[in-house]
C-alpha cells in the first residue's frame, strides 16, 4: 500500500542527472491526470517488488505527437531514501523518514494520505550548487553524470519567486543587468537560442557572439531587429580572453551546446570554462 508519496518536477530535460536538476514541488507543469497516473504507477511498482519502506523513482514523460495521452515510463527505481527526502518533507510538512521507519518496523503505521491532492498557496524549488572552479579544466556541461556538490532550496508564492530566491542563494551568482553584454554560443539548430534573444532583447542588453555563424543565426531568426557583434575570441590565451570579456562588459553567457566538448580548443568548451573561471553566470538550460 502506498502510504505517502511526493511528485516533484524537473526543469531540465531527461538526460541531466537528477542531482544536477532543478526540482519543483508541487509541480506546475503536470495536470491532475498525469499526477493520478504517476501515483498509480508508484503503487504498482511497490506491489510488484513487495517494497516495505522508502523508495524513489524517476519517470520520463514524452508527449504524443498525435495529441494523445503522454507516455510515462519508469527509467529508474531505487529501494532507498533519496537526497530529496528532507526537501519534500519540509515542503509538504510531513516527515517521510519517520513514516518510512514506522513502515519498516511495522509499528504505528499511519493511514494512507494523498499529500499531492492538497492545494497549497506556495511552492518550493531545489537548485544545484556547482564547484567548477575547484576542478581545473573540467567542462561545465550537464549530462548523465552528477556534477553538483551542493544544493539550495527556497519557498515562494509562485515558481518565479521560489526559483529566483534559490538562484540568489547560490555562491557567486550575479544577474546580468540591462545594458551589459551577453555572449551567445552553442548549437544553431536549437530554436531556443533565438527565443532567448527575443525574450531578453527588450531589457536593453548588448549581444555578442564568438563567430559569424552565431551572429547570422541570431539576427536572421530573432523576431525583432537585433544587432549581434562578433568579438575576438582567443582560445589559447586566457589573459587575452579575460580582457575581451572586460572590454565588452560581458556579464552573462548563454551556451546551448548539444554535447560535451572533445578537445580543449572547442569553442563552446572555451566559452563555458572561462565563463566559470571569470565568475560570469553561465546559462545552459533554455527553460
Amino acid at each position: 500500500q502506498l502510504i505517502v508519496h511526493a511528485i516533484s518536477e524537473h526543469v531540465e530535460p531527461a538526460g541531466v542527472h537528477s542531482g544536477d536538476a532543478t526540482l519543483v514541488l508541487p509541480p506546475v507543469g503536470l495536470d491532475e491526470r498525469i499526477l493520478a497516473r504517476i501515483k498509480e504507477i508508484a503503487g504498482k511498482v511497490a506491489k510488484a517488488w513487495n517494497i516495505t519502506g522508502p523508495f524513489n523513482m524517476q519517470i520520463i514523460k514524452a508527449n504524443d505527437a498525435s495529441g494523445g495521452e503522454p507516455a510515462l515510463k519508469v527509467i529508474e527505481c531505487n529501494l532507498r531514501a533519496s537526497r530529496s527526502f528532507p526537501f519534500i518533507s519540509k515542503v509538504l510538512g510531513t516527515n517521510f523518514i519517520d513514516i518510512a521507519t514506522k513502515a519498516l518496523v511495522g509499528r504505528d503505521v499511519p493511514e494512507a494520505v494523498d499529500l499531492m491532492a492538497q492545494k497549497r498557496d506556495y511552492l518550493a524549488t531545489k537548485v544545484p550548487q556547482f564547484s567548477w572552479t575547484r576542478l581545473a579544466g573540467a567542462d561545465p556541461f550537464l549530462g548523465v553524470e552528477m556534477s553538483s556538490t551542493g544544493e539550495m532550496a527556497c519557498f515562494g508564492k509562485d515558481l518565479i519567486e521560489a526559483y529566483w530566491t534559490s538562484m540568489q542563494s547560490t555562491m557567486n551568482f550575479r544577474m546580468p543587468e540591462p545594458g551589459e553584454g551577453l555572449l551567445f554560443g552553442g548549437d544553431t539548430t536549437k530554436p531556443e537560442l533565438a527565443a532567448i534573444v527575443d525574450y531578453v532583447q527588450p531589457l536593453g542588453y548588448k549581444f555578442y557572439a564568438a563567430n559569424p555563424t552565431i551572429k547570422e543565426h541570431l539576427e536572421s531568426t530573432a523576431k525583432n531587429d537585433i544587432t549581434v557583434e562578433v568579438i575576438e575570441f582567443p582560445k589559447t590565451d586566457k589573459r587575452l580572453l579575460r580582457e575581451k570579456f572586460q572590454k565588452h562588459d560581458i556579464r552573462g553567457v548563454f551556451n546551448l551546446a548539444s554535447r560535451r566538448a572533445k578537445t580543449l580548443l572547442d569553442e563552446d568548451y572555451v566559452m563555458r570554462r572561462n565563463a566559470v573561471d571569470f565568475g560570469v553566470p553561465l546559462f545552459m538550460e533554455p527553460k
